[in-house]
């Protein structure tokens, strides 16, 4: 019955894939990115073409856009500027530190968590068109 109570516990500390998507979509939009849904058939393979669940940037001239495909939690695109990067970074940030002074059971599971967030922010240079993307 312990070892019952231990796997539980264990259980509910965890965040489950899906869940981890969902907090990092949440942050996403916070941070100003816009969101997009695959709405039709083409919509949705154009977002399958897209590396998925990472942070692509995006440079033309002198204009930075970031792009984060997910078409497995949502079928959707979201896009953020400069300046919307710039408010995730902080975000994180955020969410690191609070993470870092919580005590008691929860704090492993923030301080786990916050640090794949930071992960999440690396990204990725991406140099294929987007055009397709911003009407989308």
């Amino acid at each position: 019955m312990a070892l019952f109570a231990v796997f539980y516990l264990l259980g509910c500390a965890t965040t489950s894939p899906k869940e981890k998507a969902f907090d990092a979509e949440n942050q996403l939009v916070s941070a100003g990115f816009t969101y997009k849904v695959a709405n039709t058939a083409e919509k949705l393979e154009k977002l399958k073409s897209l590396p998925q669940r990472k942070l692509l940037r995006h440079s033309r001239q002198d204009k930075v856009t970031y792009l984060y495909a997910d078409v497995v939690a949502c079928k959707c695109l979201y896009m953020g500027d400069e300046a919307a990067y710039q408010r995730l970074r902080r975000l994180a940030y955020s969410e690191k530190l609070t993470a870092k002074q919580e005590k008691g059971i929860w704090s492993t599971t923030r301080v786990s968590e916050a640090a794949e967030f930071g992960t999440f922010l690396e990204t990725v240079d991406f140099g294929g068109d987007i055009e397709p993307y911003l009407n989308y």
